[in-house]
């Protein structure tokens, strides 16, 4: 994604030390790993996602590719966002090629030569593209709102925060507006994402993050 700033925070250190132990003996063995995290809007997902990467290469030694989601997505944040005032009811894993994306996983658990996959620039609105060479690195993370439907990941890992816990976290990243709509939107995603839980390999609530 262009247009978003990645930092690392501290706090996710205890999770992530947890997640490398569980998948230590697979990375010992060289095995190519590709980890999902997934939850509902503004859950910490993307800031949790970031923060593993850098704990697994700083503790192994080893490299890491991070996938957003919203790159998967058919049509531009603003377009997107336009078919969804048009019909409320387009809100849902149908707005992600989540078919591609697994492919894209695929690609880095097998170690392809390159890939060419979409990339979101949320000033301008488009939808360009980035190549990556996926036996460049060693695994990757995989984060976004409806990734623990991917077939692919070794290991996913699952945020259980509401939107309502969550709303504050959301209101500092400013990237949606805050609006009667949009609440009816994350309550549309709540209760598709919330049975998402049975998919994962690990669950996190907010009372550790």
């Amino acid at each position: 994604m262009i247009g978003d700033k990645l930092i690392y925070h501290s706090n996710y250190q205890n999770i992530n030390a947890e997640i490398i132990g569980k998948l230590k003996t697979q990375f010992l063995e060289k095995k190519r790993i590709c980890i999902a995290v997934g939850g509902e809007s503004g859950s910490g997902k993307t800031s949790l996602a970031y923060a593993l990467l850098k704990d697994i290469e700083k503790t192994l030694g080893i490299e890491g590719f991070l996938f957003h989601a919203d790159d998967y997505f058919y049509l531009p944040p603003k377009d997107n966002h336009k078919k969804r005032l048009d019909n409320i009811s387009n809100v849902g894993e149908t707005e992600v090629n989540l078919d591609l994306l697994d492919r894209h996983v695929l690609s880095f658990i097998t170690a392809k030569e390159k890939l060419e996959k979409p990339l979101v620039n949320y000033a301008k609105n488009s939808i360009g593209k980035e190549t990556v060479c996926p036996k460049d690195f060693d695994f990757c993370v995989v984060e976004g709102t409806y990734v623990m439907l991917l077939k692919q990941p070794t290991f996913k890992v699952f945020i259980a925060n509401s939107f309502i816990e969550t709303r504050s976290n959301r209101l500092k990243r400013a990237r949606e507006l805050s609006d009667n709509f949009n609440d009816e939107v994350l309550k549309i995603e709540h209760d598709i994402i919330k049975k998402h839980i049975k998919y994962a390999d690990m669950n996190i609530n907010n009372k550790v993050l």
